[in-house]
């Protein structure tokens, strides 16, 4: 059996391709050899897939699911890359990646920005060669095109904390706008919207966020028209102005 010509040479891993992902006795065996799994889905239900982890999970951890679907070449609307995002819900302890029979690499990149941690894709020298498989395969060149593509959206991905980054500062610096006076507010004056607009303004000033908590602040100095709003002006200022 290949389970276990593969085993006897120490592969790192099984690969167990969609016409065997519902081949229960078999998924078991090969389960059972303790190395890590990938397992493929096309042609198979969501059903038939949490079966599968049902099976696989108890015996061996070790295993990751690849969304697939069973076409050569594929064709875009039948890709179905929005089933990453549902193994990842519906098995969140297991990895979930892609295995593609597209033509070109978008797709696959696209896969990998949706979450896939594994992606499989099929390597022919010419695509002219007699088979439909050659057809989806990628030559050398697109496969070095892909892996470049991906390392640059893993960087891309970066964090999901949103806040002003160092590389924004300058920017922030140029274009950051600050609450502004519109009309010219004497010396103990109470603030009103109808009193402040929001431009760019130097010195920086109080962040347009806090324009409405602006309002009933009373003023401490003269402000003329087009001057920006700073803390010492205001009495109880509101908070320490953003740079």
């Amino acid at each position: 059996m290949a389970v276990e010509f593969l085993h006897e040479l120490a592969v790192p891993f099984f690969k167990v391709g969609s016409g065997d992902t519902n081949n229960f006795p078999y998924l078991e065996k090969t389960a059972r050899k303790g190395r890590p799994m990938v397992i493929s889905s096309g042609m198979q239900s969501m059903s038939i897939m949490q079966q599968v982890y049902k099976l696989v999970k108890p015996i061996n951890p070790n295993f990751c699911f690849l969304q697939c679907t069973s076409a050569y070449p594929l064709h875009p609307e039948d890709v179905n890359l929005r089933v990453i995002t549902e193994y990842r819900s519906a098995f969140p302890d297991i990895p979930i990646g892609y295995s593609g029979h597209e033509t070109g690499i978008a797709i696959s990149i696209a896969a990998v920005a949706m979450g896939a941690k594994i992606l499989e894709r099929h390597i022919t020298l010419d695509k002219t060669w007699k088979g439909n498989d050659h057809q989806a395969s990628l030559e050398p060149k697109e496969l070095a095109e892909l892996v470049r593509s991906i390392r640059m959206v893993e960087k891309a991905m970066g964090s999901p904390i949103k806040q002003l980054l160092p590389c924004e500062e300058a920017c922030n610096e140029k274009l950051g706008k600050s609450v502004i006076a519109k009309v010219r507010i004497p010396e103990g004056t109470m603030l009103t919207l109808d009193m402040l607009t929001i431009k760019v303004g130097e010195p920086k000033g109080y962040p347009p966020e806090d324009i409405f908590e602006l309002v009933g602040k009373k003023v401490k100095v003269n402000i003329d028209e087009d001057e920006t709003i700073v803390e010492d002006a205001i009495e109880n200022h509101v908070k320490k102005m953003k740079c």
